[in-house]
């Protein structure tokens, strides 16, 4: 009975295991950049993005945007004609998507008075 028990147990552990860990194009390394040209995390505080720099391959590329901050935050493609991928309330994490070709762009936080601190660059390969 114990034997059949751990079993049991060992095989749902392996389960979640999988699970968590799936190798989907909708992974993000550990500094924010999309694998597969699919996820980018960034984060937004009070005047900041972390991570600064980010890569992606070219294709639609999701932006999760987790803002941290104490004010709204938005998520802006310069190069796009300043495309809004996407808007966080304070917060808040919000996720928007943008198809790009390969080249390099730049990111910036719209809301009057950020980006003089919110600003970063992303590379599309």
């Amino acid at each position: 009975m114990k034997r059949t028990r751990i079993t049991t147990i060992l095989a749902a552990a392996a389960l979640v295991v999988t699970a968590c860990n799936g190798d989907d194009a909708g992974d993000a390394d550990a500094n924010g950049d999309a694998t597969n040209g699919a996820t980018l995390q960034v984060e937004a505080g009070d005047l900041y993005f972390e991570p600064e720099e980010l890569s992606a391959s070219a294709g639609e590329i999701e932006v999760v945007l987790d803002n941290v901050g104490d004010v709204e935050h938005d998520f802006v493609i310069e190069e796009e004609d300043d495309t809004v991928v996407v808007h966080a309330d304070p917060g808040e994490t919000a996720t928007g998507t943008i198809t790009l070709d390969a080249g390099t762009y730049t990111f910036y936080c719209s809301i009057p008075g950020h980006r003089a601190t919110m600003e970063g660059v992303l590379e599309v390969s």
